[in-house]
């Protein structure tokens, strides 16, 4: 074989791995996954904006939130706790025409009044959650939870899902 059809096979192979790459990169999976976890970076910094700006305005869940509701509730923490922190694995997202759903699992951790502990979740029990990802006009938003489980409010949210029905 010639050298230059060795260079070009080489590039020809290059530029076939570069546009795989390119799709997957620009997926709508990966995007929303980019987005998710710039969201929990945002989340770690106290930077409501910043997270807030990944949340759809028409967000809602089963239990009742919207995105004012959950906005308070994560200025709230905020203003709690200091050195958030969020330990996550996230699953493989599940990609649909318009929506990207990605199961996660998570400990969030804070310090309060001097102590680092955890806030909600453990390390032997996790919460979980489905987060809903749509394509909207400015790009993907957070659209809801349609499942949660955090071990501390079980109670409570068994509660508020049986009210929502």
């Amino acid at each position: 074989m010639s050298r230059r059809a060795v260079t070009f096979a080489v590039i020809a192979a290059l530029l076939v791995v570069g546009v795989i790459a390119l799709r997957h990169y620009f997926s709508p999976g990966e995007v929303v996954r980019r987005k998710l976890v710039a969201a929990i970076e945002a989340f770690e910094e106290e930077r409501l904006l910043a997270v807030m700006a990944a949340v759809s305005r028409k967000y809602s869940d089963p239990l009742g939130l919207s995105y004012e509701t959950l906005g308070s509730y994560l200025h709230e923490t905020m203003e709690t706790y200091d050195d958030l922190r969020v330990d996550y694995v996230l699953n493989k997202p599940e990609v649909r025409e318009g929506e990207v759903r990605i199961d996660i699992g998570f400990v969030l951790w804070g310090r309060y009044e001097g102590a680092k502990d955890n806030i909600i979740g453990s390390i032997s029990d996790p919460c979980t959650a489905t987060v809903l990802w749509r394509e909207e006009t400015p790009g993907w938003r957070f659209a809801s939870t349609p499942e949660l489980d955090i071990p501390e409010l079980r109670d409570e949210l068994e509660s508020r899902r049986n009210r929502a029905e």
